[in-house]
């Protein structure tokens, strides 16, 4: 077998694992084992703990996963739309996501706050504070919303697209995802133009 071809196989496998930790956390929260995963997947035991050391490994590889793919969403839309349609697109391909992994995500969220993070330098939420930021500079500069301190504005949008908040407007209220979206896009616009939304911190 080609190297090539074994490291295809490897990431579907790897892939194929992960997928299912999701099933698992959505259904069980992080009350499962190795061997569970194994079970739920369809892979060998052995071949579970050739890529993960610990269901903790799991986790923090679902995460990460999770964060990538809406950051390449990110980037892949950003390339190719400007203004207001891009924020709309940028958030319907969100929630699309955060339908598909965000009764899993709830279950492994981080204690610390998203600036917070941000402010110590971890890798996976600087990227997707630098992913959104410059949506939140161009909306500005084309005079859509007021300036305004882009901390604020980028922790406003993380907060109004919460997972939980996905979960509950599509599972509980029934809403469709693009709803979803459309209607969360109008909040954050209306957040950012309101006058609370425009101070600059102190110095």
């Amino acid at each position: 077998m080609s190297t090539e071809r074994l490291r295809r196989d490897t990431a579907r496998t790897r892939d194929r694992l992960l997928d299912a930790a999701g099933e698992l956390l959505a259904d069980r929260g992080t009350e499962f084992s190795l061997p569970d995963l194994a079970r739920a997947s369809g892979v060998a035991t052995a071949t579970v703990y050739r890529h993960f050391t610990s269901v903790h490994d799991v986790h923090r590889e679902f995460y990460h996963r999770m964060v990538d793919e809406l950051v390449e969403e990110l980037e892949s839309i950003s390339s190719r739309r400007h203004g207001v349609e891009r924020l709309r697109l940028i958030n319907e391909s969100w929630v699309r996501l955060a339908v598909r992994w965000g009764r899993a995500s709830t279950h492994i969220r981080r204690p610390e706050g998203f600036l917070e993070r941000v402010r110590a330098g971890d890798p996976l939420t600087s990227s997707l504070y630098d992913g959104l930021a410059p949506t939140v500079r161009e909306l500005i500069a084309g005079g859509t919303v007021p300036d305004q301190d882009i901390d604020y504005a980028i922790l406003l949008w993380i907060t109004l697209f919460d997972e939980r908040v996905v979960a509950d407007l599509t599972a509980a209220a029934g809403w469709t995802s693009r709803h979803v979206a459309r209607s969360l896009t109008a909040s954050l616009l209306s957040a950012w133009r309101a006058p609370s939304g425009n101070a600059s911190p102190a110095p």
